[in-house]
């Protein structure tokens, strides 16, 4: 990273707001701006000149880096646009806040944590390769990383801008840093992601040791040293190392890691079996001052008021130790140089935190605690969570805790699934609650609510159905009717419950023995209601095929289809195609086919009939008349609609409800962060970033644009109220806000213009 440019030295680039220049490198500089458009701040890269002023070179800069924006993936920097003016070339980014690996190394960095930074990596190279892109460029300053920790890789591509068919001979042309060049890239041959694999390999050696594997004077000498030389042997406690490096470093692309996925298992397999060193890695030397820390006051100041105490524990822990012991451990910190593998036995633990060469044990102490109450069977799941939360309040990259989390709310959900599957309502309404507690933000709780809910219900409708057929017997039709309607929709709501199963079985049995002695005795007309009800609870029933065969020897069958048919026509004409109940189409077509299964009239009427609801339905949803289409769900499963027509309606249906909930709760929760203050801050869970998913989910909701109306004038408010007692820049920063969230207010834009113009205070 080289020294920032003056204000004045700033590029000028219409809709952005540079801020300040973040870096530089022999082929673009990179400036930290505000993209005006869309009001967020972004890395952009300007090409140098010399490249931008060859038109060949700007033409294939353009035409690649628009590929290159198709690479959207979690460790991968966006690259959101691509564009020239006038000799300037550019490209934005994705600002990614959280400093390079160069940066984390020097601050020091765990082997479980270096083993996340190499998986998020492979994960990058794993997605870009199955796209065809070789990115070319893996090195330590193209790995950045994200607020919450996670690593992601930058200048996709960039590295073939330069030349398409690089070689390490050729003067002047930026081809990748030769350090970290494989074998074949060194050699100018053809590329693919396993040359990617080689320079990761390189940047792990450096993590691991502090340098880089191969060093010479100039690019063509280390090019031939990663040609020819073999690959350097690791210290004693990182051997568990040595195959994976001796497997990424290989000569030969075929005998190296092929994916990123096979390099990502192969660490994870040292951490797993327990190889792992317990050990922080620092890039930097330590410092005579950190030496002296050890046994001095430098890290407390004269305003710390637990002065006193701690300088009377070194001194009884001095005391106890004596002086050997101290002049060992500086010349051990001494003799670890400029690169250092620190592990923790416990006589060294408390030294090395006061220096900050290691964690805090307080986070062991808080792992140890989440750990003793994920094993006891008592505990509450917010208990249990908030006990691991505690680590990351300590450590919030600590990946053991956040890992833990993430297995509980899959456990509890399974507890929840398998409580419905059981029948255990209450119990599965008991952990739902625990989740919902400890994780009130779970993506899948509406799902599961919705579940539990259906369950309850289909176990009510299914206790008040056996008892109306207790009541009235299994031989009056009208209450058989209603039971096989009940029992459908308790198979809706609960796909294959084995009760509701059973009953419709015995009931299609009971109808299809009814219509067999109707068949003997001439009764076609009976025969075929019968043959009716025992088809829409059972149609699968064996023995139904020989009542319909009985059937369809009567002579006036035929006539009595026709004439079904002829009456089914007429009712969807009219437009009564599921109601009145005994007198639409949609019954009158399952008569036919109760008949006569293959009745292509009849098949194809019915599918128009669906048809026909499901448009009427999402019309309804469209104008929001949601109990009507719950009302129209009813009656297709009464009358035996086609169940994935119904699956799909309910689904509609459940989205809309879904829908409709969520907006109504987000517009509550943005009135009540917009009542508190918290309007654009934080942005996770501010007014405003609850408004704009509002209207992401209602597009032209008009409580979400009065809001966010109101959020406007709130901060134009503040942003007046600060200039009137001299606070310029705070009065300057809520109207750029005010302005980001509404950015046509003219007035607005004007007074931030006045003050532009006005005369600083002094």
């Amino acid at each position: 990273m080289v020294g920032l440019a003056s204000p004045d030295s700033l590029v000028s680039i219409p809709g952005f707001d540079v801020q300040k220049e973040i870096g530089r490198g022999g082929m673009a500089h990179v400036y930290l701006a505000v993209q005006n458009k869309f009001g967020r701040l972004v890395a952009l890269k300007v090409v140098s000149g010399g490249y931008a002023r060859d038109p060949r070179f700007r033409e294939r800069f353009i035409r690649e880096s628009r590929i290159n924006a198709r690479l959207t993936h979690p460790n991968i920097v966006q690259v959101y646009d691509v564009g020239n003016h006038g000799d300037l070339l550019y490209l934005v980014l994705e600002y990614v806040r959280g400093g390079d690996l160069i940066a984390r190394l020097n601050r020091g960095i765990h082997l479980e944590e270096l083993i996340r930074v190499v998986a998020d990596i492979c994960k990058a190279l794993d997605y870009a390769h199955a796209k065809g892109f070789v990115h070319r460029d893996i090195k330590p300053e193209n790995i950045l990383f994200r607020e919450d920790g996670s690593a992601v890789l930058s200048d996709f591509g960039i590295a073939r801008f330069a030349d398409t068919s690089p070689s390490l001979t050729q003067v002047g042309t930026v081809v990748g840093t030769p350090q970290y060049m494989s074998p074949e890239q060194a050699s100018g041959r053809e590329l693919d992601g396993r040359s990617d694999l080689y320079s990761l390999g390189v940047v792990l050696y450096r993590m691991l040791i502090g340098d880089v594997p191969y060093k010479a004077d100039s690019a063509v000498s280390i090019g031939i040293k990663h040609l020819q030389e073999p690959v350097p042997r690791l210290p004693n406690y990182l051997a568990a190392f040595q195959p994976v490096i001796d497997r990424c470093l290989a000569k030969k692309p075929q005998l190296r890691y092929q994916t990123g996925a096979e390099l990502s298992a192969a660490l994870e397999a040292i951490r797993s079996d327990a190889q792992l060193p317990n050990a922080t890695i620092r890039a930097q030397a330590v410092s005579t001052q950190e030496i002296l820390a050890v046994g001095s006051d430098l890290l407390t100041t004269v305003r710390d008021p637990g002065r006193s105490e701690r300088h009377a524990r070194r001194q009884r822990r001095k005391a106890r130790l004596g002086s050997l012991v101290m002049l060992l451990f500086v010349a051990l910190l001494v003799g670890a140089g400029g690169y250092i593998a620190v592990e923790q036995p416990p006589w060294a633990v408390r030294v090395l935190t006061y220096v900050g060469i290691i964690e805090d044990p307080m986070v062991n102490v808080a792992w140890s605690n989440a750990q003793s109450l994920h094993q006891d069977p008592n505990q509450s799941l917010t208990t249990i969570v908030a006990g691991y939360r505690r680590v990351i309040d300590l450590d919030p990259e600590h990946p053991n805790a956040r890992n833990a989390i993430a297995g509980l709310a899959t456990q509890w959900r399974l507890t929840v699934v398998n409580a419905m599957a059981q029948g255990s309502f209450d119990q599965a309404e008991t952990k739902l609650g625990e989740l919902a507690a400890a994780f009130p933000n779970d993506p899948e709780l509406p799902s599961l609510r919705n579940a539990l809910n259906d369950r309850r219900r289909a176990e009510g409708l299914l206790s008040s159905t056996q008892a109306l057929l207790r009541s009235h017997g299994i031989s009056d039709i009208p209450a058989a009717t209603a039971a096989i309607q009940a029992y459908q929709e308790v198979l809706q709501l609960a796909p294959q419950h084995p009760v509701a199963l059973k009953e419709l079985d015995s009931l299609a049995r009971y109808y299809a023995s009814l219509a067999g002695e109707a068949v003997a005795a001439g009764e076609f007309d009976n025969a075929i209601n019968f043959l009716d009800r025992a088809s829409a609870a059972n149609p699968a029933l064996p023995v139904l095929a020989t009542v319909r065969d009985s059937i369809r020897q009567a002579t006036t069958l035929q006539a009595a289809i026709t004439d079904m048919l002829q009456q089914a026509g007429a009712l969807r004409a009219s437009g009564s195609l599921i109601n009145p109940p005994g007198g639409n189409a949609a019954e009158i077509y399952h008569r036919v086919l109760a008949t006569d299964p293959g009745n292509v009239i009849a098949l194809q009427g019915l599918n128009e009939v669906q048809t026909q609801v499901l448009g009427s339905a999402t019309q309804m949803l469209n104008q929001g008349r949601i109990e009507e289409v719950q009302q129209l769900l009813q009656r297709s499963g009464a009358v035996g609609l086609n169940p994935e027509t119904l699956g799909e309606l309910k689904r509609r249906l459940d989205a809309e409800v879904s829908r409709v909930g969520t907006v109504q709760k987000n517009i509550e929760r943005a009135r009540a962060l917009l009542s508190q203050g918290y309007i654009t801050e934080p942005q996770a869970d501010s007014a405003v970033t609850v408004l704009r998913e509002v209207q992401r989910m209602d597009p032209g909701n008009p409580i979400a644009a009065d809001l966010l109306r109101q959020s406007a004038e709130r901060l134009a408010r503040v942003a007046e109220e600060a200039y009137q007692v001299g606070m310029m820049e705070e009065a300057k920063h809520y109207l750029e806000l005010a302005l980001t969230v509404t950015p046509d207010v003219t007035a607005w834009r004007e007074l931030r213009a006045s003050w532009e113009k006005a005369p600083a205070t002094p």
